[in-house]
């Protein structure tokens, strides 16, 4: 048997095994068995919702090892069905953010500059965005520079509500989870006017790691139980697990026949009614000929957030010019090289 072979077996014996159950890795988490009745048929509402979607996007202008500045994009769009709607705010928020290491006080902060002077009163408070240092040796910037854009997608989220009303739908790109906990009073919030409004909040995640005590995918579970049990062609599977610390419902979807199955939260206490009333108000937006099963509102705001290559070129370049002084400016710019040269590689490469 060669090596190949080998890998190819090995494969064989993951993906073929026992179902189990599902796994989350925080005490925070209620996990649910699998059970035959957690499968609900959907169908096209009578009503159609107003759809809200929310996505950001961010790129690095000109970063080194104490300082980052990032080009922040959130897009917003309002659906009903699959029908654009007209919405009052803006439908895409634009800033630059620095990121700043403050070594003697262990912590980074964060200043926020909107390109234009309206969207002020839309970003998140900068108070909230000074983050301790992790001591973790090794840990990597990176892993926060994006966190200005992430905030801004909740305020913007808080924003776009004063445009919903009872039974339309918010739904957010990826899970519901909080990375940093300076994230969760943004959440409550929401949670909280989502209440107050009669808007279900639901976060819809395009890929999804979780597995079972098995070692199997989840998402792959789920579809076999489907084919076994007769689920039909959309459904929903609620729910998978229970977040207990802040109600979150962790649900499995199909929203098209011909379309792949995606993990769904909804933020609140569960119910039987909200996560059949959440994918069913989505299903008519879900019908696109490119991406079956998943909501075009999501496609279009990730376009609309995407930050090019090009565009960061011509910030770095603007950044670089409002520096006069011409010391300051060789320092800026030698801190910056010294985290760079794997794009020196990549262009040698030929990747870009």
């Amino acid at each position: 048997m060669n090596v190949l072979e080998e890998i190819a077996d090995s494969l064989k014996g993951t993906v073929r095994c026992e179902i189990g159950r599902p796994v989350f890795r925080s005490s925070r988490y209620e996990v649910h068995e699998f059970r035959r009745e957690n499968f609900r048929p959907l169908r096209v509402p009578d009503d159609t919702p107003l759809l809200a979607f929310i996505d950001g996007g961010n790129s690095p202008v000109i970063t080194g090892p104490s300082f980052s500045v990032q080009l922040n994009r959130v897009a917003a769009g309002i659906f009903r069905g699959e029908r654009r709607e007209n919405m009052e705010l803006p439908s895409r928020l634009e800033f630059l953010s620095l990121m700043r290491l403050d070594a003697e006080n262990s912590r980074y902060t964060f200043n926020l500059h909107p390109l234009d002077p309206s969207y002020r009163e839309i970003l998140p408070d900068e108070d909230r965005l000074q983050i301790e240092i992790p001591m973790v040796e090794g840990m990597d910037p990176s892993n926060i520079q994006g966190l200005p854009r992430r905030f801004a997608e909740w305020t913007m989220a808080l924003e776009l509500m004063g445009e919903l009303g009872e039974g339309d739908i918010l739904v957010t790109d990826g899970s519901l989870q909080a990375s940093f906990e300076n994230e969760n009073p943004y959440i409550h919030e929401l949670m909280e006017e989502g209440e107050r409004r009669g808007v279900y909040v639901a976060g819809f995640s395009k890929t999804c790691s979780l597995y079972t005590t098995t070692s199997a995918s989840l998402l792959g579970t789920v579809r076999k139980l489907a084919e076994r049990y007769g689920a039909g062609e959309r459904w929903c599977y609620s729910p998978v697990a229970v977040r207990m610390d802040r109600p979150t419902v962790i649900t499995v979807v199909k929203l098209n026949p011909a379309g792949r199955i995606f993990r769904l939260d909804i933020l609140g206490e569960e119910t039987e009614e909200s996560p059949v009333r959440v994918a069913s108000g989505l299903l008519r937006n879900s019908a696109d000929a490119c991406f079956p099963g998943y909501p075009y509102g999501l496609v279009d705001v990730d376009m609309r957030a995407r930050v090019s290559r090009d565009e960061i070129e011509i910030y770095r370049g603007r950044v670089l010019a409002e520096i006069p002084e011409r010391e300051i400016l060789k320092d800026v710019v030698y801190e910056a090289k010294s985290l760079d040269f794997h794009d020196e590689l990549n262009r040698y490469a030929g990747e870009y």
